[in-house]
């Protein structure tokens, strides 16, 4: 097998260094060259929760763990069933006893079977710089600040500015986000945190005696981030050349002359329809006057109200102080506390954005644990390979019930490091089998986090090489469905982020108690802005990111592996019918269009096998082509909007 150079690949400023010719492992401190042994009794290991809790320090969302815990197990088995030509040697603990390796057909032949490229988005190619977003009027906003000299976090900032203002049922200044950008001069990841923050008058028992309070109305309102990091983004990373006013300016247009509703806009205001014609603030914004009806797709809704905020911000020469401290951050705090909100003055002066400068995790994975390069046609016709893709997902999900917000779970960064280590990868894919395992094997407590609805994703990757990777929520579809009267802005109701104790889920499971609200914590979230480069020649591989909840892992993960390891295009992995098993509850979704032979052979694995009636996460992702260094960009058909790729 050739090698290759290293590859790096950065979730929220977390940093795999993928090198198929690199046999070492690095972390920020700490010997990782131990047995699997319990660390408070000195006895050897044999649980994954002893697995778990054996590590070092470190920050990272938890998303960015299932997704590196996903990509290195499957690397693991692609490399020990296709390169190894060797007889499995009956002591080693990772042989793969009860699987079948057979002739592979042909890429062509095995897609035979798979639903045809979507007509509904095109993959385009642009030589020098891309921007790809859930809105195509706004990633045309973020490719004029490209060719007028603006970098990757400047354009960013302008779509996800215009992305949050024209589709108010995913993100907006209501909410937060979270932005992985890469420097090319210095090879260097940063992350940036503007996630929302529980008010300092909420607690674990806030909502127990009302738990619908969390869900809708001024209580289920979170201090928003959003504002506070456009600004810390643009003032940090920004490239000077453009002004904050041309950042937002673009966006003030299109509120005052008013935009055309997307049939993604027009869906949601169905579903919400009760909710919405039952609260004056959005009945009176979102029914078109003229008709008397909820808006429809293609007609032209205007926002004035928030055309003026985005006015005063743009020309504001301290933002943040603006919103978070001054006439905005008033008008917000007597808005929240007149009806009965938690949010006060206190809560938005003392807001702050969350950034980690240097990348706090390496982990260099030796070639067998990612064989670049593989067969292409493996993700077409292998049902041994999905078979590990769903129980790597059961492992690396499970885990995921113990992290929260770092600040205030102890053990959260050295559970998060130690899950991303070779030696938990190793005892991993030790336990999977060819048949599906008991539900306590996977190492979770059956509990479960709350889950995002309401998401929206911008990829950047300019001429010099940077790139952002942002991801922003407003939490559920139109957030906490109540709108401001006088700043035009939805909030959102992140306070339904965080669990609730006796607050079982639809399935019974019980709630995460890592992800119990706090004051000032930040909820648990599946957002997850990737990078992936190219650690020595520096050069960005991919910029992605997804909306959709917990979805949004497994379907990165899968567009990961069908891009990087088996050459497909950026369209095809992403057109491509998914699965998805979060562990919690135990069964596994399939979208229309996976193939009945893949489900049959899966079932016969003894997984539980279930379509979904609805399609999987949004993907909005740009890819390097290798050849001739060109970018190659495409957004998700799934999502019915106004999408398409922008560049030049």
């Amino acid at each position: 097998m050739a090698t290759s150079s290293p590859t790096t690949v950065t979730y929220n400023g977390a940093t795999a260094n993928l090198s198929t010719d690199n046999i070492q492992t690095q972390n920020n401190g700490g010997n990782l060259n131990e047995s699997h042994v319990n660390v408070e009794t000195g006895q050897p290991s044999h649980s994954v929760k002893d697995m778990r809790n054996k590590g070092l320090p470190w920050i990272l969302t938890a998303c960015a763990i299932v997704i590196i815990v996903l990509c290195m197990v499957l690397c693991f088995f692609l490399y020990k069933e296709y390169y190894s030509a060797t007889t499995a040697d009956p002591t080693d603990p990772f042989a793969l006893t009860g699987f079948t390796s057979t002739s592979l057909p042909s890429k062509e032949d095995a897609r035979k079977a798979w639903p045809t490229l979507s007509p509904a988005t095109s993959l385009a190619r642009f030589p020098k710089a891309a921007v790809v977003s859930d809105n195509g009027l706004c990633s045309e906003i973020g490719r004029n600040i490209l060719l007028r000299g603006g970098n990757a976090v400047d354009s960013a900032i302008a779509t996800i500015a215009c992305v949050g203002a024209l589709n108010a049922h995913s993100s907006g200044l209501g909410g937060g986000f979270l932005m992985t950008f890469y420097n090319h001069f210095y090879s260097k990841c940063t992350s940036l945190d503007a996630r929302e923050t529980a008010p300092l008058n909420t607690h674990r028992d806030t909502f127990a005696s009302n738990p619908k309070d969390a869900v809708k109305g001024y209580k289920s309102v979170a201090t928003p981030g959003e504002l506070h990091g456009y600004w810390t983004a643009y003032k940090r990373f920004g490239s000077g050349r453009i002004s904050w006013q041309d950042l937002l300016i673009p966006t003030v247009h299109l509120l005052t002359n008013g935009y055309p509703v997307s049939k993604l806009m027009e869906v949601n205001l169905r579903i919400r329809q009760e909710e919405i014609m039952n609260e004056p603030s959005m009945r009176n914004f979102f029914v078109n006057n003229v008709t008397n009806e909820l808006y429809k797709e293609g007609e032209v809704l205007k926002n004035p109200q928030l055309a003026e905020t985005f006015r005063k911000l743009a020309i504001s020469s301290d933002p943040v102080k603006l919103f978070y401290g001054g006439e905005i951050g008033k008008q917000i705090a007597d808005e929240i506390g007149e009806n009965d909100g938690f949010i006060t003055k206190k809560d938005l002066e003392t807001y702050r954005t969350v950034i980690d400068t240097t990348p706090l995790l390496i982990v260099s994975i030796m070639s067998k644990f990612y064989p670049i390069g593989s067969d292409s046609s493996i993700p077409y016709s292998s049902v041994d390979y999905y078979h590990r893709l769903i129980e790597a997902q059961k492992f690396a999900y499970a885990q995921r019930s113990f992290l929260g917000d770092p600040k205030f779970i102890p053990k959260a960064n050295s559970i998060a490091n130690n899950m991303t280590t070779k030696e938990f990868t190793d005892y991993i894919v030790g336990k999977i089998s060819s048949e599906t395992l008991a539900l306590e094997e996977y190492g979770g407590d059956n509990s479960m986090a709350p889950d995002e609805h309401g998401t929206s994703h911008v990829s950047v990757i300019d001429a010099d090489g940077n790139a952002v990777s942002l991801t922003s929520s407003v939490n559920n579809i139109f957030g906490a469905l109540v709108r401001s009267d006088r700043l035009g802005i939805v909030w959102n109701d992140q306070m339904d982020d965080f669990s609730r104790p006796g607050s079982t889920n639809f399935f019974g499971f019980e709630p995460s108690k890592a992800n119990y609200i706090e004051p000032g914590k930040r909820p648990l979230s599946s957002m997850s802005p990737v990078i992936i480069y190219d650690k020595q020649s520096k050069q960005v591989k991919a910029s992605m990111g997804a909306s959709g909840g917990s979805k949004i892992i497994s379907s990165l993960s899968q567009v990961i592996l069908q891009t990087i390891n088996f050459n497909h295009t950026i369209k095809e992995a992403i057109d491509a019918p998914r699965l998805h098993n979060q562990f919690t509850p135990y069964i596994t979704n399939y979208e229309k269009g996976f193939p009945d032979t893949l489900v049959a052979g899966l079932q016969a694995k003894g997984q539980n096998m279930t379509q979904m009636k609805f399609p999987f996460s949004t993907l909005q992702a740009i890819v390097r082509n290798e050849a001739d260094g060109s970018l190659m960009a495409n957004s998700d058909h799934r999502r019915p909007i106004y999408m398409y790729p922008t560049g030049y």
